[in-house]
C-alpha cells in the first residue's frame, strides 16, 4: 500500500549468540496503513512482543527491512531511532505509572523531553489528553486512588498526549476484567479514527478482535494465515470441551453446586454460549458469504492473470437449484454475481459432463450461450472450461477462461495448465463451497448467496422444516 506507515520486509530478528542463539521472526513481511488499525494476535512465544518493539525502534533491526513513517530502520544509529520515537506513543499491559506523581504529572512526563513545548502547553496538552480518555475530573489523583481501568486510561493518555502518528499497544487489557478491557480498546479506537493514528495492538483477548481494520497472525515466529490461527485455537477448545464432558467433569461439577451456584454456572454457560453461536454466526453466516465471494473473485481474477484471459469465472455446482453460482472477475479487477441454468451455455454442459471444453472459436460451439459465456462483455473469440472434481470424484464447480476477439485461441497446452491449477485450488475450493451448503442448508444468513430469496421463504429452507421430524 502506497501510504504504509509501517512496512515490514523479510524480517528476522534473534536472540542471543553462538549455541544461546535463538531466533524468533523468521521472514516476516507485512504493510500497515496510515490510520489503520491491525491486531497482532498468536501464541505465546510466537514473536508479537518482539516484532512491536522493533516496529517501536526499541530494539535494533539487523536482518531484513523496516520502514516506519518512511524511516529504515535497519542499522540505524541511535539518534536516528530516537527520532523515530518522537512519533510513536506507547501503552504496555503495566501501566507504569509512577506512584507518587497523579494523573496529570504522569502525563506531563511524555511530553517534558520536547523542547519546543513551554510548560503552559504541556499542562493544556496534558489536561486535554486527560479529558479525551475521560478523567480530566481525576487529573491530580494518583495512581493508588484510581481504579486498574483509570489507571490504563491514563496510560493510553500518556501515549497520545504527544500527538502520535503511531500507538503501539501491548497486551493493555491482559490485567484489566472483560468489561473495562473492552472499553480500553474502544477508546483507542474513537481516538485513533478522530486523529488518523496507526495503531498495532498485541493482544491473546479475542473479544476484542471485531474493532480491528485487520488482523495478523504469528506463528513461531512467522506470520500464519488467519484461517489456520482461527481454525488451531478453536480446534483446541472445542477438544479441551469435548474431553471434559466425557470423563463427566460437568456433571459432576453440576451435581455438587447449591442453587446459587447452578444459578452462576447458568449465566456462565449462558455467556459461553453466545460466544459459540456468535462463532456459528460468523463461518456460517453474511461475513463468510463475503468472504467466500472474495476468495472466488481473487482466484479467478489470478487464473485469468496466469493464463492470458481477459476473464475467469468459477463457477460452483447447484445441483438441488439447478444451477451454477459464482462472483466472476477479469483482469480490470471487477466482479459481479453470476447465476447460470444447469443445462445452459459451456459452463453448464462442462458441469454436466465432467469433460474439459476447449472452444478455440466460439462460433462453431454449439453450446455456447452468449448470455452466459460472454458475460457483461463483447462475444469471446475463445473459451476453455475445464471441470473441478471433489474429495469423492464429483464435480463441484467449473472454471471457465474467455479471450476476446483480439486474443490468441486457447490451446491444448493452455488446457493442460489450468487442469493442473484448478487441482491444485480444489480441496481450497470444496471447503469453502462445502462451508457455504452448509450456511444454506441450515439457513444461517439473511438471503441466499444463490438467488437473493430471504431463508424464511427460500425453498431449502421449506424443504428442510417440511422433513423435519414432529
Amino acid at each position: 500500500m502506497s501510504d504504509a506507515a509501517i512496512v515490514v520486509e523479510h524480517l528476522n530478528h534473534h536472540y542471543g549468540e553462538g549455541e544461546l542463539r535463538r531466533q524468533v521472526l523468521f521472514d516476516v513481511s507485512t504493510e500497515i496503513g496510515a490510520g489503520e488499525i491491525v491486531i497482532l494476535t498468536g501464541p505465546s512465544g510466537s514473536g508479537k512482543t518482539t516484532l512491536l518493539s522493533l516496529i517501536g525502534a526499541l530494539r535494533t533491526v539487523r536482518d531484513g527491512h523496516l520502514r516506519v513513517l518512511g524511516r529504515e530502520l535497519r542499522d540505524a544509529p541511535e539518534a536516528a531511532l530516537s527520532e523515530a520515537r518522537q512519533h510513536i506513543g506507547y501503552v504496555f499491559q503495566a501501566h507504569n505509572l509512577l506512584d507518587a506523581l497523579t494523573a496529570r504529572q504522569n502525563v506531563r512526563m511524555s511530553l517534558e523531553l520536547d523542547t519546543a513545548l513551554g510548560p503552559e502547553e504541556i499542562d493544556a496538552r496534558a489536561l486535554a489528553a486527560l479529558e479525551a480518555v475521560g478523567l480530566a475530573d481525576r487529573a491530580d489523583a494518583h495512581p493508588s486512588e484510581l481504579s486498574g481501568g483509570q489507571r490504563q486510561r491514563v496510560a493510553v493518555a500518556r501515549a497520545l498526549a504527544r500527538r502520535p502518528a503511531i500507538v503501539l499497544a501491548d497486551e493493555p487489557t491482559a490485567s484489566l476484567d472483560r468489561q473495562t478491557g473492552r472499553t480500553i480498546i474502544e477508546l483507542l479506537e474513537r481516538l485513533a479514527r478522530r486523529d488518523g493514528v496507526t495503531v498495532v495492538l498485541v493482544t491473546h483477548d479475542h473479544r476484542v478482535l471485531d474493532l480491528a481494520d485487520r488482523i495478523v497472525a504469528l506463528e513461531d515466529g512467522r506470520v500464519a494465515s488467519l484461517l489456520d490461527a482461527v481454525a488451531l485455537d478453536s480446534r483446541a477448545k472445542l477438544r479441551l470441551l469435548a474431553q471434559g464432558l466425557r470423563r463427566g467433569e460437568f456433571a459432576n461439577r453440576v451435581r455438587q453446586l447449591d442453587v446459587r451456584g447452578f444459578r452462576e454456572l447458568l449465566d456462565q454457560v449462558t455467556d459461553e454460549t453466545r460466544r459459540l453461536l456468535e462463532l456459528v454466526d460468523l463461518v456460517q453466516g453474511d461475513t463468510f458469504e463475503s468472504v467466500l465471494e472474495q476468495v472466488l473473485a481473487a482466484f479467478a481474477s489470478k487464473l485469468a492473470d496466469a493464463l492470458a484471459a481477459e476473464r475467469a469465472t468459477l463457477f460452483l455446482v447447484e445441483p438441488d437449484a439447478g444451477e451454477l453460482w459464482s462472483f466472476g472477475a477479469g483482469q480490470d479487477g471487477r466482479a459481479g454475481e453470476v447465476r447460470v441454468p444447469l443445462d445452459r451455455g459451456v459452463a453448464g454442459r462442462v458441469a454436466r459432463t465432467g469433460r474439459a471444453l476447449l472452444v478455440p472459436e466460439v462460433g462453431r460451439e454449439p453450446s455456447f450461450d452468449p448470455a452466459i459465456d460472454a458475460g457483461n462483455g463483447d462475444t469471446p473469440r475463445s473459451l476453455l472450461a475445464v471441470p473441478v472434481a471433489d474429495s469423492r470424484g464429483r464435480v463441484f464447480a467449473v472454471v471457465e477462461l474467455a479471450r476476446g476477439p483480439a486474443g490468441a485461441s486457447f490451446d491444448a497446452a493452455d488446457q493442460t495448465r489450468l487442469g493442473e491449477l484448478t487441482a491444485s485450488l480444489g480441496l481450497i475450493l470444496e471447503s469453502w463451497w462445502r462451508m457455504s451448503c452448509a450456511c444454506r442448508s441450515a439457513g444461517f444468513g439473511r438471503t441466499c448467496p444463490c438467488c437473493g430469496v430471504p431463508w424464511h421463504s427460500h425453498p431449502t429452507a421449506t424443504r428442510n422444516a417440511e422433513a423435519a421430524p414432529e
